[in-house]
C-alpha cells in the first residue's frame, strides 16, 4: 500500500509541476524558466537531505547521472516533438512511451499482476491516452519527424524513472540530488548561449519555482515507491500525471474538456482503484 500512495504522490507532484510549468513557460522563454525550475528542485533536495538522508555512493551517484542525462533528453526531444505538433497528437504518444517502458521491464523480471491489476493497467494506458489527446489544436497532420521524436521523448522519460528506480535501497535522496546537478549545469549552460535572445524578456518565477519545487519531488516520490513495491503496478499509477494537469486546467483555468478526456479522467480514477485493490 505504501508503494501504490507514493506513486500517486508522484503522479501528483508530476501533475502540479506541469501545470505551473506550463503558465510559467506561456509567458517566459523556455531556457529563462528551465535553470530557475531546475535550480529550485535542486535547494529543495539539499534542504531536505540532511533529514532524509544522501548517501553518495557509487551506485546511487551512477543512477543519478543516468536519470538527468536521461532526464535532459526527455526535455529535448519532447520540446522539439511539440513544436512540431499537433501536440493533441505527439503528447500522448510520449505519455504511453514512458508508461510502456517501465511495464515492460517490470513484467521482465517477473513481476506479475492479477487479473483485477491487470485490467487496472490497461485501462490506465487507455486513459492516458485519452486524457493527454487534444482535437482543439489539430491544425495540421502530425509528420513522421514529430512521432519520432516524441517516441524518443518518451524513452528519456521512461530512462529517467528507471535509472532513480535503479538506486540502491538507503542510498536517501542523492541519486536525484545527482540528477538534478546534472540537468542544472547543462540547462544553466544553454541559457548563457541563448542568453542574447532572451535577454530583457520577463520571466514568471514564482511559478517556475514552484513547478521545480513540485517536479523534483516527483522522481523521489517514484524512486521510493520502486524500491517498495512492482514496478508494473507503480509506474502505470505515476505515469497518470497528465490527468491531475489536465483537471487542474479545467478547475483553474477554465479550459474546456472534450468528451474523450472526460472518460479518460473517469478511466483514471478507476484504474487506480483497481491497481490498488489488485
Amino acid at each position: 500500500m505504501s508503494a501504490v500512495l507514493l506513486a500517486f504522490a508522484c503522479a501528483l507532484a508530476y501533475g502540479f509541476g506541469d501545470y505551473f510549468g506550463g503558465l510559467a513557460t506561456r509567458t517566459s522563454p523556455l531556457f529563462k524558466v528551465l535553470p530557475i525550475t531546475v535550480g529550485t528542485g535542486l535547494v529543495s533536495l539539499l534542504i531536505a537531505a540532511p533529514f532524509l538522508g544522501a548517501d553518495f555512493n557509487r551506485e546511487a551517484v551512477t543512477a543519478g547521472l543516468s536519470a538527468g542525462l536521461f532526464g535532459v533528453i526527455g526535455y529535448i526531444f519532447v520540446l522539439k516533438s511539440l513544436g512540431l505538433g499537433p501536440m493533441g497528437a505527439v503528447a500522448p504518444i510520449t505519455a504511453l512511451v514512458a508508461v510502456i517502458i517501465p511495464f515492460s521491464v517490470g513484467l521482465f523480471r517477473g513481476e506479475r499482476l492479477t487479473v483485477t491489476g491487470s485490467i487496472g493497467a490497461l485501462l490506465a494506458m487507455a486513459s492516458i491516452v485519452m486524457v493527454s489527446r487534444s482535437t482543439v489544436d489539430a491544425t495540421h497532420p502530425l509528420t513522421k519527424a514529430a512521432a519520432i521524436y516524441a517516441v524518443f521523448g518518451g524513452f528519456g522519460f521512461a530512462g529517467f524513472l528507471l535509472s532513480v528506480g535503479s538506486a540502491p535501497i538507503g542510498s536517501g535522496l542523492s541519486p536525484v540530488i545527482t540528477a538534478r546537478t546534472l540537468s542544472m549545469v547543462i540547462f544553466c549552460v544553454t541559457a548563457l548561449v541563448l542568453w542574447k535572445s532572451m535577454a530583457g524578456k520577463p520571466v514568471d518565477a514564482k511559478r517556475a519555482m514552484a513547478s521545480g519545487a513540485l517536479d523534483v519531488w516527483g522522481g523521489t516520490t517514484f524512486m521510493l515507491a520502486s524500491q517498495r513495491g512492482q514496478l508494473v503496478i507503480i509506474s502505470v499509477i505515476a505515469a497518470l500525471y497528465p490527468a491531475i494537469t489536465v483537471l487542474l486546467a479545467r478547475i483553474f483555468l477554465k479550459e474546456r474538456l472534450e468528451r474523450h478526456q472526460v472518460v479518460g479522467l473517469y478511466g483514471a480514477g478507476i484504474a487506480v482503484v483497481l491497481l490498488t485493490i489488485s
